[in-house]
């Protein structure tokens, strides 16, 4: 099986940590049931045999070697600089995320660029299962509400999901947009790039499970709250917020994003970080009266469960 010199579709896997999980999720990526694939591997100086046990796998697949990239970092660069390294080598007309701990069915590639292909849509989400103890636990089918009412909850966070993988993504809308994933914004960066992408895309959503999503890696980054991780999202959350200050002079998201501003000083509160790392990294001016209000009562000392009584309702009600 030989690489067309324009591949179709670019999957990126960054790899760091992994060894215990790249071996079956590499099985799942070369048997895959669509051909014209570019796999793009970024080592991000891991110090496990994660590489090693990739390179075993790919041996078994002498069909898919010509297809195959794997690109070593110098240092470190974290999840967003491993996948941009990914991102910026890739050649294909669409591209798909993989976290190297996770998992694809079979036929994913093939449905959701048939679905690109016959929609013209920028971004087509699929479905996805939670994968705990060997098999699928709980499905998740993607949201099908129109684009202005997506792109608000994606604003507001923790409504709806900002993951970046069960999904496909025209190569050109990202270029020509400059919205890519951004070295030293790890922890939330699927949000970084989620939000800011679907601001201009034509969005389609297909029914299929699409992804297999592990739940059981607890050295992942979604189970790591950590300070440092905690600054990575407070520098995707300003991020965001700037580019929707930038795009949308009249205000249309102004009070999604002005939510999902509350939701990062709530964080904050929740982990006994100081509010004052948050307005070092976060320069928004939030302006809506009620979410200034719930920010002030943090910063008065109130519990967030206590602001929550302010904000939760006011966020639903927002999102009707």
């Amino acid at each position: 099986m030989s690489l067309s010199i324009m591949p179709i579709v670019s999957i990126l896997v960054p790899i760091y940590g992994v060894e215990k999980y790249i071996e079956q999720c590499a099985h799942t990526l070369f048997q895959q049931s669509y051909n014209d694939i570019e796999f793009v591997f970024v080592n991000d100086c891991t110090k496990d045999r994660s590489v090693e046990i990739l390179q075993q796998v790919i041996r078994q697949y002498p069909e898919r070697q010509a297809q195959i990239r794997l690109i070593e970092h110098e240092h470190n660069k974290g999840l967003g600089g491993a996948r941009h390294t990914a991102f910026a080598a890739c050649k294909g007309r669409y591209v798909i995320h993989v976290d190297s701990d996770d998992l694809l069915p079979r036929d994913s590639v093939r449905l959701l660029v048939e679905a690109a292909e016959q929609t013209g849509a920028d971004i087509v989400d699929g479905g996805f299962a939670d994968w705990e103890n060997g098999k699928v636990s709980i499905l998740h089918h993607a949201c099908r509400d129109s684009h202005h009412k997506y792109q608000r909850k994606l604003l507001c966070q923790n409504i709806t999901s900002n993951r970046i993988w069960g999904r496909i993504y025209r190569k050109s809308l990202l270029e020509s947009h400059g919205i890519y994933s951004i070295e030293g914004i790890d922890y939330s960066e699927d949000y970084a790039v989620v939000a800011r992408a679907m601001y201009f895309a034509r969005r389609h959503v297909i029914d299929d499970i699409v992804y297999y999503y592990r739940k059981d890696n607890i050295t992942s980054y979604t189970h790591d709250i950590s300070e440092k991780n905690l600054t990575s999202h407070f520098k995707a959350c300003q991020l965001v917020a700037s580019f929707i200050q930038q795009q949308d002079p009249k205000g249309k998201y102004r009070t999604a994003t002005d939510i999902g501003m509350v939701n990062a000083y709530r964080t904050a509160a929740e982990q006994h970080i100081p509010l004052s790392q948050v307005d070092r990294i976060c320069t928004y001016h939030v302006s809506h009266p009620l979410c200034r209000l719930c920010i002030a009562l943090l910063r008065r000392g109130w519990k967030v469960k206590h602001v929550n009584w302010l904000y939760l309702p006011f966020r639903r009600l927002y999102n009707l």
